[in-house]
């Protein structure tokens, strides 16, 4: 399954940091796993979330801002919204009863 995020699903991600109200899908049976490849095929980040939008944006904001969760803090600009074609976001949806990874 692939997608990308909005900039809406990415400000919404981002005020999530700032809240610390992200998943930790080590004590989360259930979410959307995501990893973001580059151009070249390079994995640039993945994110866990309860919906496919969040995971997607965490991925990108992983890659761009990766010690936002353990800061708690996007710096403002430091993410862009402008996401290039050639790059592309994997989903796992949800297992029951497993991790998706």
């Amino acid at each position: 399954m692939t997608g990308r995020p909005t900039s809406a699903d990415i400000l919404v991600a981002i005020a999530k940091v700032a809240a610390n109200d992200w998943i930790d899908p080590t004590f989360e049976p259930i979410y959307w796993y995501c990893q973001l490849y580059n151009v070249d095929g390079t994995r640039m980040g993945d994110g866990c979330a309860h919906t496919a939008a969040e995971a997607m944006a965490l991925a990108w904001l992983c890659c761009w801002a990766p010690d936002a969760l353990m800061d708690s803090w996007v710096e403002p600009g430091g993410v862009p919204f402008e996401i290039p074609d050639s790059w592309h976001f994997e989903l796992t949806p949800p297992k029951l009863g497993s991790a998706a990874r």
